[in-house]
């Protein structure tokens, strides 16, 4: 009885990361499959020299954090003990993913020697 009143407090947080995790994939998918780059914050078309390169890119890594997320909430609904250590790695992944992204995509520049 308790594991499943566990399970019970912990499927709002899989509702809701599932949900964000999705976004992500959804808005990953709009960037690299059909290059809306305006969706890139701080995206400046006079700045970038390959547009498409830029957009499969950021496209293509930021779909890890959207995965993750799935993930992370899969693991907080199955094992609702490990809540900080996994919204805790979770964070840690996507801010990590987001500077390699952004330092990736300056061989995007125009006017990058």
């Amino acid at each position: 009885m308790a594991n499943l009143l566990a399970q019970t407090l912990t499927m709002p947080e899989f509702i809701v990361f599932t949900i964000v995790g999705l976004g992500i994939i959804i808005l990953s998918c709009l960037i690299k499959y059909k290059k809306m780059a305006y969706l890139i914050s701080g995206y400046n078309e006079d700045e970038v020299a390959d547009k498409d390169g830029l957009c499969n890119w950021f496209g293509g890594i930021l779909i890890w954090p959207g995965v993750y997320a799935i993930i992370t909430g899969g693991l907080l609904w199955k094992y609702p003990v490990i809540v900080l250590p996994a919204v805790s790695s979770f964070g840690v992944f996507t801010v990590v993913i987001v500077i390699i992204a952004t330092a990736g995509s300056a061989k995007y520049k125009k006017g990058r020697d």
